[in-house]
């Protein structure tokens, strides 16, 4: 999964009020990384689909994700949150782990292939847990590095 981040795309505990603002964070590293472009339309896209249909899929996790002419490969990014959102979830959970993913309007197949190995790790417990311990940007890195040594379940 590593191939798919950059290395300032993981960012531990961090203060938001509001997916919104963690996915406006996560998109700015992106960006700031030259790994997308037009970062406010990109992150204006990822809430756009976010209300259409909500990708808090319980846990403690959402997984907001978007196509957009901005990205021009497909992308991860991984946010932790300081204080968990009351937000609506398959559980009712409340959500403290974003994990962001992007990926250009011609790419569908890569993106839901990546989309399926997300969806494949997030249903470990270990590994969720493991991204909440997580204090740096070293150490979710580390979890990531970890999970793509994994053998797939």
């Amino acid at each position: 999964m590593l191939d798919y981040t950059t290395d300032n795309a993981f960012l531990p505990h961090i203060k938001c009020a509001s997916v919104d603002e963690a996915v406006a964070q996560l998109i700015g590293e992106l960006e700031s990384s030259g790994a997308v472009d037009d970062g406010q339309s990109l992150a204006a896209e990822v809430m756009r689909r976010e209300i259409e249909c909500s990708t808090a899929i319980g846990g403690g996790l959402v997984i907001p994700h978007a196509r957009h002419s901005g990205a021009r490969k497909v992308k991860l990014a991984v946010a932790t949150l300081a204080q968990p959102l009351e937000i609506p979830s398959a559980d009712n959970q409340p959500v403290d782990i974003v994990i962001l993913l992007v990926g250009p309007n011609d790419d569908t197949r890569l993106m839901l292939w990546v989309l399926a190995q997300v969806a494949r790790l997030v249903k470990n417990s270990i590994f969720l847990n493991d991204l909440r311990a997580a204090i740096s940007q070293d150490e979710l890195k580390m979890v990531f590095s970890k999970a793509d040594q994994s053998p797939t379940e």
